[in-house]
């Protein structure tokens, strides 16, 4: 008999949350919205399940901590590489998280070299991106 400690709502929320960041505020700066899209269908991301987002994911607590740390390793380097130069750290940890992600089934199809190229914030206009407002002028 194994002893396995289930994860909390608190953790697979915040798992939703770190998707969610990846939509919009990292992919929509580097691809177009029909790119998105097809990631998103292909990865059940518009569910906002964690359990349909990742496969192979069982809801143990191990497991909802891998996947939270590999999506913040992920986001880290790929923000890290807009200010300094991509080393081999940054690829080598960028390509053992996105590994780990896929023991869980989910499958990250981006290189690191896809966003080398500092994104132009301003003359970006994409449905995924978050509002600065909720209201309507």
């Amino acid at each position: 008999m194994k002893v396995v400690y289930a994860s909390t709502p608190e953790q697979e929320n915040h798992i939703g949350e770190l998707v969610q960041h990846l939509l919009t505020n990292i992919l929509p700066y580097y691809f177009t919205d029909k790119e998105i899209e097809n990631l998103a269908k292909q990865l059940s991301l518009h569910t906002g399940e964690v359990h349909d987002t990742f496969s192979d994911y069982n809801g143990t607590l191990k497991e909802a901590f891998h996947i939270i740390s590999c999506l913040q390793a992920i986001i880290a380097v790929i923000e890290t590489i807009q200010e300094e130069d991509v080393l081999t750290k940054h690829r080598e940890i960028f390509k053992r998280n996105v590994n780990m992600l896929g023991e869980f089934g989910f499958s990250f199809p981006f290189s690191i070299d896809q966003f080398v190229q500092k994104p132009s914030k301003s003359n970006v206009f994409s449905k995924f991106i978050r509002p600065s407002n909720h209201f309507l002028i």
